[in-house]
């Protein structure tokens, strides 16, 4: 796996296989040689085929392949029973930026995994590992065809499903109690969460806002309902 820049340097400075670097910033070598990591120097040019949005900041690090799950069947069969567990799922998210900032949330209040759709989902790209600054290394993404069929194996699992919505009868999200296995969906920054996995969750529950927006940025939103669970497990 590849990262982009200064911050995703810092939280994996340990996970590092090589960097590569335009500049020789002496406390960046320093903390490399720190490290034992290895580095190269190399040509501003090198960076050209990267998104011109990208703030890569001359620095290019090379992590060693990350161990977490990538299958859901696998994920779920290292799960312990008797664990405290959250998994975020998202339909249609189709914002890099907005994922990116999901994995960087979820990684921080020590969420399981996120899981995603093959189709009609942003997929993982390097503006998405920026924005994450380094936490999707520390996470399993887990990408599935289908997420109803997705759903039915976590109910099987002991996971109860809670979709954010903005409706009316959902329940306030700081109101309930979580169950030892939550599964969290998030829908897409336009539509939400299809009518189809609003009907298959077990709860429906929404964030109360009382200025004139009616509705929050789904990264946002996303921090806000795995910070009340988490400090419901008290996972700090």
């Amino acid at each position: 796996m590849k990262l982009y820049g200064k911050k995703a340097l810092l939280d994996n400075i340990k996970n590092s296989k090589i960097v590569r670097l335009i500049n020789n910033d002496k406390k960046i070598i320093d903390l490399l040689k720190l490290n034992n990591v290895n580095y190269e120097f190399v040509k501003k040019e090198y960076f050209n085929y990267l998104d011109k949005s990208l703030n890569h900041q001359g620095i290019e690090i090379e992590t060693f392949e990350n161990k977490k799950f990538e299958n859901l069947e696998e994920f779920i069969k290292n799960q312990n029973e008797e664990k405290k567990s959250i998994v975020v799922i998202l339909d249609s998210i189709l914002d890099p930026y907005n994922l990116g900032s999901i994995i960087r949330t979820c990684e921080s209040f020590k969420v399981d995994a996120i899981i995603y759709k093959k189709d009609n989902q942003v997929q993982i790209n390097e503006l998405v590992i920026k924005t994450s600054a380094g936490a999707i290394a520390n996470i399993s993404m887990i990408r599935v065809i289908n997420l109803s069929s997705t759903i039915e194996l976590l109910k099987k699992n002991k996971y109860w499903i809670y979709a954010s919505v903005l409706e009316k009868d959902a329940k306030e999200y700081d109101k309930i109690e979580y169950d030892n296995k939550t599964c969290l969906i998030l829908g897409n920054e336009q539509n939400g969460i299809s009518k189809g996995l609003i009907k298959e969750s077990d709860f429906l529950i929404t964030i109360p806002t009382y200025g004139k927006t009616s509705s929050l940025n789904v990264a946002i939103a996303c921090g806000i309902l795995v910070s009340r669970i988490c400090r419901q497990y008290s996972k700090f």
